[in-house]
């Protein structure tokens, strides 16, 4: 398996979730939130989510910003396309506690690891907490990703595809 820069391109954000069977490279960005990439083993293609917190505060809420719903939903649908869960292979980025976090690092990552330990899908590599954020690139194709460890994020990395200001 080789790392490689797709032409297709994703900007993943917090409550997202993307799945593709083409070779695509994912960008993204997390401080506290934690990215989680599946990848089949067998079918060769990849899933993605991306989430900001680790339950919702009550079962009428059903979004995917909360990991245990995201986790959840993106097993199901790759499920329905086809994949068994043996075949699964996880990949974890992120879960940065900085001082504003509240612990929300810990605890995303506490909750994508019991959802993981549940699905019993193994998780071959991670790049989770300490103390600063994380920009990556996952590569579906591969299920391998880039990280790069940063103290400061800025808006850009959340919206690169804003057109910005010249002086």
């Amino acid at each position: 398996m080789t790392f490689s820069i797709s032409e297709y391109k994703y900007l993943i954000q917090p409550g997202y979730m993307f799945i593709t069977e083409n070779a695509t490279s994912i960008y993204g960005v997390t401080g506290s939130g934690v990215f989680v990439g599946l990848f089949d083993e067998k079918m060769k293609y990849s899933g993605c989510c991306s989430f900001l917190f680790p339950t919702p505060p009550n079962q009428k809420v059903s979004s995917t910003k909360y990991g245990s719903i995201a986790i959840k939903h993106l097993i199901k649908k790759m499920k329905n396309k086809g994949s068994s869960v043996e075949d699964l292979r996880a990949h974890l980025i992120g879960g940065s506690d900085t001082e504003s976090s509240n612990d929300f690092g810990q605890k995303n990552l506490n909750i994508a690891k019991t959802v993981l330990n549940y699905f019993t899908i193994e998780i071959l590599s991670s790049d989770i907490g300490g103390k600063i954020g994380r920009k990556f690139i996952y590569d579906t194709e591969s299920g391998q990703s880039l990280t790069f460890k940063t103290e400061k994020i800025r808006k850009s990395d959340w919206y690169p595809y804003e057109k910005r200001e010249t002086s």
